[in-house]
C-alpha cells in the first residue's frame, strides 16, 4: 500500500480526504500490527501527516492510536449518513455535510443545524469507538476481567463485558474537542454540542442479560451493557434539534471577563440573565436562514428540484419544502408482467399490470 503514496500529489485535496477514509481501516490495521511488533509505525506517520484539517494534538493522537483513528473514520461516515437519513424531509437535509476537504465538518454559521451536525458527529465517533472496543479492535481499550456478582431479592446476576462506552466517550472528547482552540462563544457552543452527542450515547446504553441454569431456570444471569443502535441515538438527537436553545455569551465579550459561559438568550434584554443550558440540550448562537435558495456562505443548497409530499403538513410537505414557489407533478405509467402461471407443459402466461405514480418536485 505504501507504493501508492507517491501518487498522492496527483490528487486534489478533496480526493485525498475521501481516499483517506476509504483506505483508513485497512491501512491503519497494518500500522497497528507494526507498532505491536515493536517496530516504528511509519505508515501511521505518513497517513496522519497528509490528512487536511487536523490540529497538532489530533495528528499526535492519530500517530499514537492508529486503530482508534480508524474507528473515528467509521464513526464520521456513520454520522454523516444518519444525518441525511434523519433530516431527509427538511429544507436543510445535511447536503454537503462530510463532502468537504478537511477531517470532520465545519459549519459556516452557528445555527441549530451546526449544533445538530457537531452533536451527531460526536455521537457517531463515540459509538464507533465503543463498538470497536467491544470487538477487541483497540489495543488501548481493555476489558475488566473482574466480574461483580450481585444478589437481588429473587435473582442473582454477575456483570460481564467491558466499559467500552466510557472509553469511547473519553477518546471522542479528547480527539474532537481538540479542534476548539479558542475560548469564544462559537467554541463553547461546539464543545457543548459535542458533549451532548457523547452523553446521549452513554444514556441510551442498556442492560442485556443471558440466563444460566438447569433447563433455562435462569438461576444466574450474566449481564452486560450494550450499545444502542446508532439510528436510535440519531433519532434522539433529532428530537433535541427541534428543541435546541439559542444562547449567548455571559458575561459579554466586551467586559473582558476572564471566564465566560453560555446562557439561554432571553426574548427581552430587560428580563435578566438566562439560565445555563442543560447538558442534554443542543445550543446555537444565531437564527437559521430559510435554506430555500442556494447560498454557499450559509451552507444552503436550496430546495429547487427536491421531492415533496403533496398531502403532508410537515417539514416534507410541498407547501413548506418548496418555500411557496409551487411544485411540478410528474406522472408516470409503468407496465409490468404479473400474476404469472406455469402451464404443463411448457408455457407461462402472465397478466399485464399497470402502475401509475405521481411525483411532486419543487419548482
Amino acid at each position: 500500500m505504501l507504493e501508492c503514496l507517491p501518487r498522492w500529489s496527483a490528487l486534489d485535496i478533496g480526493e485525498r480526504t475521501r481516499l483517506f477514509f476509504v483506505l483508513l481501516p485497512l491501512f491503519l490495521l497494518l500500522c497497528v500490527r507494526s507498532s505491536e511488533s515493536g517496530g516504528v509505525s511509519l505508515g501511521a506517520h505518513l497517513v496522519c501527516a497528509r490528512v487536511a484539517g487536523l490540529t497538532d494534538k489530533q495528528r499526535a493522537m492519530c500517530r499514537s492510536s492508529p486503530a482508534a483513528i480508524a474507528a473515528v473514520g467509521d464513526g464520521l461516515r456513520m454520522a454523516y449518513a444518519e444525518c441525511r437519513e434523519q433530516l431527509s424531509g427538511y429544507r436543510w437535509n445535511c447536503s454537503g455535510v462530510g463532502d468537504g476537504n478537511d477531517f470532520g465538518h465545519v459549519m459556516p454559521l452557528a445555527t441549530r443545524e451546526a449544533a445538530f451536525t457537531y452533536a451527531i458527529t460526536s455521537a457517531g465517533v463515540t459509538h464507533a469507538l465503543s463498538a470497536a472496543c467491544a470487538r477487541g479492535d483497540l489495543p488501548a481499550c481493555h476489558c475488566n476481567s473482574n466480574r461483580r456478582r450481585m444478589t437481588g431479592p429473587s435473582e442473582q446476576f454477575q456483570w460481564g463485558g467491558c466499559g467500552e462506552a466510557a472509553y469511547g466517550a473519553r477518546f471522542a472528547r479528547r480527539f474532537l474537542d481538540a479542534r476548539e482552540l479558542e475560548s469564544d462563544a462559537r467554541s463553547l457552543m461546539n464543545l457543548h454540542n459535542n458533549r451532548v452527542g457523547r452523553k446521549i450515547v452513554k444514556d441510551l446504553v442498556r442492560r442485556e442479560c443471558k440466563c444460566h441454569g438447569v433447563s433455562g431456570s435462569c438461576a444466574l444471569r450474566t449481564c452486560w451493557r450494550a450499545l444502542p443502535p446508532f439510528r436510535t441515538v440519531a433519532a434522539a438527537l433529532r428530537e433535541r434539534y427541534s428543541r435546541a436553545k439559542m444562547v449567548t455569551l455571559h458575561p459579554p465579550p466586551d467586559t473582558n471577563a476572564p471566564h465566560s459561559h453560555l446562557v439561554i438568550r432571553r426574548a427581552r434584554q430587560s428580563a435578566g440573565v438566562g439560565r445555563q443550558p442543560r447538558k442534554s440540550e443542543l445550543v446555537f448562537l444565531e437564527p437559521s436562514p430559510s435554506y430555500c435558495e442556494p447560498d454557499a456562505a450559509a451552507g444552503s443548497f436550496g430546495t429547487h428540484g427536491r421531492h415533496c409530499n403533496r398531502t403532508s403538513r410537515g417539514e416534507n410537505g410541498c407547501e413548506t419544502l418548496c418555500c411557496g414557489r409551487g411544485y411540478n407533478t410528474i406522472r408516470t405509467v409503468e407496465e409490468t408482467k404479473c400474476r404469472c402461471q406455469f402451464h404443463w407443459c411448457c408455457r407461462v402466461t402472465c397478466d399485464k399490470c399497470v402502475t401509475r405514480t405521481e411525483t411532486h418536485v419543487c419548482k
